[in-house]
């Protein structure tokens, strides 16, 4: 004749039975979610067997992901610093990897806006000024005048010299007869 055990079973689901329902070793069988808890030593209860259907591509996921098993998503804000397992940067700080694998905060070393400037500058990044007697032709990327020539430009951001001629002539000629009319 064939013995018959029959464990403990709860045909509700999400129902996980509690210290008091099992005795140590006790196993108890969930039907509707096809798994199978003990009762621990240390009272805890745990799964020890779960039915895994084969064709799980469509069955929907949980948690801190979203979707189906064939097309699992991390869900919107998850991931923090304890998924990442890494210790809290400060404030501005940004992630970076040592390219092993390993991650860690570090400071954004690019903000220089304090830094002192040199060369043809003086004072600092964020705060910048041309020094004194620094531009020249090269500076102003024209070619070089004759002695005596203007600085003009044609109003379209093209600079180039040419010779004062007549515009200055007239322009002093019209001072003095200007200055000579008004007394």
């Amino acid at each position: 004749m064939a013995i018959v055990l029959k464990p403990k079973k709860s045909e509700t689901a999400s129902a996980v039975p509690t210290t008091s329902d099992l005795a140590v070793g006790e196993i108890c069988v969930n039907v509707a979610d096809r798994k199978i808890y003990t009762r621990k030593s240390n009272n805890s209860i745990v799964i020890v067997g779960s039915h895994i259907e084969t064709d799980v591509g469509g069955t929907s996921v949980g948690g801190d992901v979203t979707g189906t098993v064939s097309n699992i998503q991390i869900g919107s804000n998850t991931v923090g610093i304890t998924e990442l397992n890494v210790s809290d940067g400060s404030a501005g700080q940004y992630l970076t990897t040592n390219g092993s694998g390993t991650l860690s905060f570090a400071t954004d070393s690019t903000n220089v806006s304090g830094t002192a400037v040199g060369g043809d500058l003086s004072g600092t990044v964020s705060n910048a000024q041309i020094a004194t007697n620094t531009v020249g032709i090269t500076e102003l990327n024209v070619s070089d005048g004759t002695n005596g020539q203007l600085l003009k430009t044609n109003g379209s951001g093209t600079l180039s010299f040419t010779d004062p001629g007549a515009t200055i002539q007239q322009a002093t000629s019209k001072a003095v007869t200007m200055a000579i009319a008004l007394g």
